[in-house]
């Protein structure tokens, strides 16, 4: 079987995100260094700032903007350039600004996204702040709803990125649900691009307490000891793992695999996992299931926040992934 296609190579073109009117920070930084990261294993790669020019990026209200947002791109353009070079990025091509009059994150996003798709970009990078609560509410997030709406995908670069990391490592936690596999193949083959190792993590899913009260598992319409429970569970999910690991090894992807059986938040254990194998790339997908927010809320959006490396989003393929890898029995 062929190796994966490689995910950046070539004349392929990376999406900076970036806020044209926020002076050079430490988040900037973070998303630059991520892009330097790209570029040092894709020479050839280049980075395309993109600044959404609309009345919700610039805080103003519609009524009084409309008539008045177009004339801020050629500041925009310049406050752009100046970023760019302050972060001495290389292989940066001309910037590009989308104006939009909707005063609305939602559609600031749709508009680059749609950009990114059009263009041809392989994925688009932006920093978070990582706020939570009525803050995140009051200004609105715009990574976060791009990773939840994107149809490229991205790499968030958010407020705790440690220093000196690097994109040899790339961790996968999966929950095996319909279209993992086929972001398992997407993971596998910018591994390769990268050069990198690989970690495949899988959490068991606790039984509710009322559940471990009581001693048993309901599962097909049996009653089942926790403990046997745990037992199946683990050793299934184990299995197909490596099966998984097996063929990522066949692409030259140096694979381990990691099973958590003790009920802990699935959030902090990824987040303390790429902190304990000084992982450089987190890779999660936006839902592997049919209800869109449940992961994205619950777990991915939790290790965006707070994970110490960039975390790649992906959302899962329309069709489902053709069925080349083994099935555990």
């Amino acid at each position: 079987m062929p190796k994966p296609r490689r995910t950046l190579e070539g004349s392929r073109k990376v999406i900076w995100a970036i806020d044209a009117f926020e002076p050079p920070n430490s988040l900037q930084k973070h998303a630059a260094d991520a892009l330097k990261h790209f570029l040092m294993r894709e020479p050839a790669a280049v980075i395309e700032p993109v600044y959404v020019l609309s009345p919700a990026q610039l805080n103003l209200s519609v009524e009084f903007s409309s008539p008045w947002v177009a004339q801020y791109r050629p500041a925009a353009e310049k406050a752009i350039r100046e970023i760019c070079e302050s972060f001495e990025l290389p292989q940066v091509i001309r910037p590009t600004v989308i104006v939009q009059n909707f005063a609305s994150t939602v559609q600031a996003v749709g508009a680059l996204s749609d950009y990114a798709e059009k263009t041809g970009a392989e994925a688009i990078v932006v920093a978070s702040h990582g706020r939570t609560g009525f803050r995140r509410i009051l200004l609105g997030s715009f990574a976060e709803t791009l990773i939840l709406n994107s149809k490229v995908p991205v790499i968030v670069a958010g407020p705790f990125i440690r220093k000196n990391y690097r994109m040899d490592h790339v961790l996968l936690p999966t929950d095996f649900g319909q279209y993992s596999e086929g972001i398992f193949r997407q993971v596998v083959s910018l591994a390769c691009a990268l050069r990198a190792k690989l970690t495949l993590f899988h959490a068991i899913p606790s039984p509710i307490e009322p559940v471990f009260q009581s001693g048993v598992y309901l599962l097909g319409g049996s009653w089942l000891p926790v403990h046997t429970y745990f037992s199946q569970e683990t050793e299934r999910h184990r299995k197909h793992a490596q099966s998984w690991a097996r063929w990522a090894r066949r692409q030259g992807i140096a694979t381990e695999v990691i099973i958590e059986t003790k009920p802990k938040s699935i959030p902090d254990e990824i987040v303390a996992l790429a902190t304990q194998k000084k992982v450089g790339l987190v890779a999660m997908a936006t839902q592997t299931g049919p209800v869109s927010s449940a992961l994205i809320g619950s777990i991915t959006r939790q290790v965006v926040r707070n994970a110490d490396c960039p975390v790649w989003v992906l959302r899962p393929p329309v069709r489902k992934a053709r069925a080349v890898l083994p099935r555990a029995a």
